[in-house]
């Protein structure tokens, strides 16, 4: 069952207890700012994905929120929590965590840990599988974040079984609540290796060489629109694999961070003092939206005009626009955004208008 939060003030409480749960409280680790105290309108954000092999005792928490402590972070997608049922509860270092366990007891299952200067953002916050999470976060009132968590089949499962979970991502994707900026981690048991000749999901960097697994998850990338943004910044070969076998001698990039805008991400990278004794390796993506940025992008692309629209009426929808605008620059008591999103409702307003007259029948208009 989805879990909808609504904005509600932080209790007084006690520094953190290592391990314990419960209440709202506003002491324990630190690790980040409010993201919504940045400069400017914008927000930027450290989202991490991490596989810690097991969460299911509550020490196994606490030193989670040891290690987190000395790092920057907003939000973590956790794989193999492994931890019993379903639930939401609040550290009390005021951290949110949600989890949900796997197909077998003490088994897989995935989950969040948002950070106590988040948490109040969190508009929804729940599982559509055993293998795939999401939260969704409230940026602003135009504007929310969707991150989708993900612990995919070993390669003992089969690829029906592998389909099976990359359809939950979708349903994930499209038939929870909407979100401008969508974000899919975790750990994929794939390995994408390097770019190959026409692929577009793909950046420079990639590391290793591909299986088949691997171009499944490019297959996928390619039929969302999803970008695979590990393979976008350059690192040093030491600051990509994400896995390392049991004897140390095989090391594999399988945990990844992919999005549909990647023009909001700053960097991706492995965090490699962040350690819980899992043969993972955290990834860390750092983000920055700019939001004033990205609505002139929407105007952009909601009101470009096609070329009839550029030819037959251009004149006159020019001349309606610098009237309006005209009008609108005599209200000196409105802030920058609200006017801002009174241009584009005429834009918007004039550009339909224009649209209407020159796709209506005017045999149509006479009998009207």
């Amino acid at each position: 069952m989805a879990r909808h939060f609504k904005k509600r003030p932080l209790v007084p409480g006690r520094p953190a207890i290592p391990g314990q749960v419960g209440g709202h409280g506003n002491g324990g680790t630190g690790g980040a700012k409010n993201p919504r105290a940045t400069k400017g309108r914008q927000h930027q954000l450290t989202l991490a994905t991490y596989n810690g092999r097991t969460l299911r005792l509550d020490e196994h928490l606490a030193q989670l929120e040891v290690e987190l402590g000395s790092m920057r972070w907003h939000i973590l997608g956790l794989s193999e929590v492994r931890r019993q049922g379903e639930d939401t509860v609040t550290f009390k270092s005021g951290h949110l965590m949600y989890f949900r366990e796997g197909d077998q007891p003490s088994q897989g299952g995935v989950g969040f840990l948002v950070h106590k200067s988040l948490s109040d953002s969190v508009l929804e916050i729940s599982s559509v599988s055993t293998r795939v999470a999401y939260l969704v976060i409230k940026l602003t009132k135009r504007y929310n974040l969707k991150v989708i968590q993900v612990y995919a089949p070993t390669s003992t499962y089969t690829d029906e079984e592998v389909e099976e979970m990359y359809e939950d991502i979708s349903r994930a994707l499209h038939t929870t609540q909407k979100a401008h900026f969508n974000v899919v981690m975790g750990d994929f048991n794939a390995k994408v290796g390097v770019h190959i000749s026409g692929e577009s999901v793909i950046g420079p960097h990639g590391f290793g060489s591909r299986n088949h697994r691997g171009q499944m998850l490019v297959n996928f990338l390619e039929k969302e629109g999803l970008f695979l943004m590990n393979s976008f910044f350059k690192k040093q070969p030491q600051r990509k694999w994400t896995w390392r076998s049991p004897d140390t001698m095989t090391k594999n990039e399988i945990d990844f961070i992919m999005t549909d805008k990647k023009r909001i991400f700053r960097d991706v990278s492995v965090i490699n003092r962040f350690n819980t004794g899992s043969d993972h390796r955290l990834v860390r993506g750092t983000l920055n939206i700019e939001h004033k940025f990205e609505r002139a992008r929407l105007m952009k692309s909601t009101l470009r005009p096609n070329l009839l629209q550029t030819v037959v009426g251009s004149e006159s929808f020019q001349l309606k626009l610098e009237n309006r605008f005209a009008v609108l620059e005599t209200t000196i008591d409105a802030d920058i955004d609200q006017k801002l999103d009174q241009m584009v409702g005429i834009l918007r307003d004039e550009g339909t208008k224009m649209w209407r007259a020159q796709n209506t029948d005017p045999g149509t208009a006479d009998r009207s």
